[in-house]
């Protein structure tokens, strides 16, 4: 009398049964590989910023058209980002109007 092979949980199922979904297991092992690699690339993206924000945490002066501010170098940096965006969504979006 034969028994169905142990999977490594123990049990007495087939062992492709808990695998990725293919026939040997590699289609998961596919998606893992992806997942760490986002993981990673997120872990160092999340550094990187954490390291941009401190090393412009320094309060600096701001010269608007009609009076001045201090603020902090990573809020002038970020809101000059913002404003960059959606600058560039305007353009985007008055170029597609006058294309119709």
């Amino acid at each position: 009398m034969t028994q169905a092979p142990m999977n490594p949980q123990g049990s007495g199922s087939k062992p492709d049964e808990h695998s990725g979904g293919g026939h040997d297991g590699r289609s998961g092992g596919k998606r893992e590989t992806r997942d760490v690699v986002r993981l990673v690339v997120f872990g160092l993206g999340l550094v990187l910023l954490i390291a941009f924000v401190i090393g412009n945490s320094t309060t600096v002066k701001v010269n608007f058209v009609f009076f001045n501010t201090r603020a902090s170098l990573i809020w002038v940096i970020l809101l000059s980002a913002l404003l960059g965006v959606l600058v560039d969504r305007l353009v985007i979006a008055v170029r597609r109007r006058r294309k119709k």
